[in-house]
């Protein structure tokens, strides 16, 4: 089954990529390090895989870090369009994986605005998890205080 993320109608491509889905936890960290010298080609490399679709071993934790040092390195304008899209298609849809709370940050970053509207028509699906995530990123959007004290709701028990 095709994810709605690499369907061919998507406005943003987050086709699966094979080179990334081979990475090892290894590869991602030595990765994700060098945005920490602010290398223009990791970045680039960076932003390829948290667009990416991928589902390996530790992928999702990667892609967090990736997304918390991002917040730290110039981006470009098209750049910055493309992870704020990637990542709020990844809120509308309901397709995305561990520590997704690390994107939203980074989209929070990007744009507030752009991403607060977003998790307001996100709180309309008919996802419970997504419904979660939109709820957590509109208090996170409307909030000066930092990010991280702001739980996500927990689905109660039927």
């Amino acid at each position: 089954m095709r994810s709605p993320l690499s369907h061919p109608s998507s406005p943003i491509s987050l086709q699966p990529h094979a080179a990334f889905g081979l990475l090892s936890k290894q590869e991602l960290r030595a990765l994700a390090d060098r945005l920490l010298v602010q290398d223009v080609l990791a970045v680039d490399r960076c932003i390829a895989f948290v667009l990416a679709d991928t589902r390996g071993l530790w992928h999702g934790r990667a892609r967090a870090m990736i997304c918390r040092r991002l917040k730290h390195c110039p981006l470009g304008r098209s750049q910055r369009t493309q992870l704020l899209s990637g990542i709020l298609l990844r809120l509308q849809t309901g397709v995305f994986a561990e520590q997704f709370k690390d994107q939203l940050r980074l989209a929070r970053h990007l744009d507030r605005q752009r991403t607060l509207a977003a998790a307001e028509r996100a709180l309309a699906s008919s996802r419970p998890h997504v419904q979660r995530y939109a709820q957590w990123t509109v208090a996170v959007c409307q909030s000066p205080a930092p990010s991280i004290a702001i739980p996500v709701p927990r689905a109660r028990p039927v």
